[in-house]
């Protein structure tokens, strides 16, 4: 009877329960993982960029902004931009004839726009922005067809970062 009521008993040590050590282990690489990916997510948590594709406008109205092409030049841009940060859904940074680019890819709705937008008004120039800067303001040659577009003239820190911060989330 008593070897009966040791094996019943709640005391009873099991074989398949792991030690406690074991367990202490598990969730304290746990705790440490999830401070881990906390404290990186949050320093990742780099500032979005606003990209925008605008359309380059030839006179002022209500529906223009002024922005600085250089140090001398003004542009005039539509206020309205065809592609905005929020349309982006992925980046990378690359480097293509010996300049560091900004490669990304648009949301459908916004390759539309694009591709209906440069078949009326070919001959005219788009501008590519980065957080209020001109990086080029390429003459639209032909409709644009597709949903993968580029940006040039940076620096690999500069196309880098960008790329991270888009494929981290920020513009969605």
């Amino acid at each position: 009877m008593h070897e009966s009521f040791r094996r019943r008993s709640c005391v009873t040590p099991r074989m398949d329960r792991k030690p406690t050590f074991v367990i202490v282990h598990t969730l304290l690489s746990l705790v440490i993982c999830l401070s881990v990916a906390c404290a990186t997510r949050h320093e990742a948590d780099v500032r979005c960029p606003a990209i925008e594709m605008s359309a380059v406008a030839d006179t002022q109205t209500t529906s223009t902004k002024t922005v600085a092409l250089n140090d001398t030049t003004t542009i005039l841009l539509s206020r309205t931009p065809l592609v905005a940060t929020g349309d982006i859904t992925g980046a990378t940074a690359s480097q293509t004839e010996g300049e560091w680019v900004l490669n990304f890819t648009v949301t459908d709705d916004a390759a539309k726009r694009v591709h209906e937008f440069s078949k009326q008004h070919v001959g005219r120039n788009l501008a590519l922005l980065v957080d209020g800067k001109v990086h080029g303001t390429p003459r639209i040659a032909a409709a644009i067809i597709g949903n993968r577009y580029r940006i040039g003239g940076l620096n690999r820190v500069d196309a880098e970062r960008l790329a991270t911060a888009i494929s981290n989330g920020c513009s969605r």
